[in-house]
C-alpha cells in the first residue's frame, strides 16, 4: 500500500511539475502579435510592444531611441524590406525576460530578428530589437 501511495503521489507531483512548466512557458513566448506585425512588416502595430525607450540595432542605424523615434526607423525598414515571410525559429525564458530568434525574408535577402523581451506592469515588452543581415 505504501508503495501505491508513493507512486501515485510521484505520478500527481510529475504531472503538476509539467503542467506548471508548459504555462510558464506560455507565458513567456513572444506575443502572436508581435509575430503577426513583423510578418506583416505593420511597423505601428509592432511599436505597440515597445518599451518607453528600446534598444534598435538595424543594420544601417542603431542606438536607444524612444518609442516613436523607433517605429519610425522601422517604418523605413519595412518600406524598403517589404516582407516575404517571417518565422519564429528559436525562443526562451530566464527569470523575467524572453527571447526569440526569426528569419525575415524580404525580396531575396533575409534578416535575423532578435527580440529581448520583459515583463512590465503585467505586459510582455521589447526593450532590444536587432537585426541583421544574413
Amino acid at each position: 500500500m505504501k508503495n501505491i501511495l508513493k507512486t501515485v503521489a510521484f505520478t500527481l507531483s510529475v504531472l503538476i511539475a509539467f503542467a506548471l512548466n508548459a504555462d510558464a512557458q506560455s507565458n513567456n513566448s513572444l506575443p502572436q502579435g508581435i509575430v503577426s506585425a513583423t510578418g506583416n512588416g505593420n511597423a505601428d502595430k509592432l511599436a505597440s510592444y515597445f518599451n518607453d525607450n528600446i534598444e534598435l540595432v538595424l543594420p544601417q542605424k542603431s542606438g536607444i531611441f524612444s518609442k516613436s523615434q523607433a517605429q519610425m526607423i522601422l517604418k523605413e525598414f519595412f518600406t524598403n524590406n517589404p516582407p516575404a515571410s517571417f518565422k519564429i525559429i528559436h525562443q526562451g525564458s530566464r527569470q523575467n525576460a524572453s527571447f526569440a530568434i526569426g528569419n525575415y525574408k524580404s525580396g531575396g535577402n533575409v534578416y535575423r530578428f532578435y527580440f529581448l523581451t520583459k515583463k512590465t506592469n503585467n505586459k510582455l515588452l521589447i526593450h532590444q530589437l536587432r537585426i541583421e543581415k544574413q
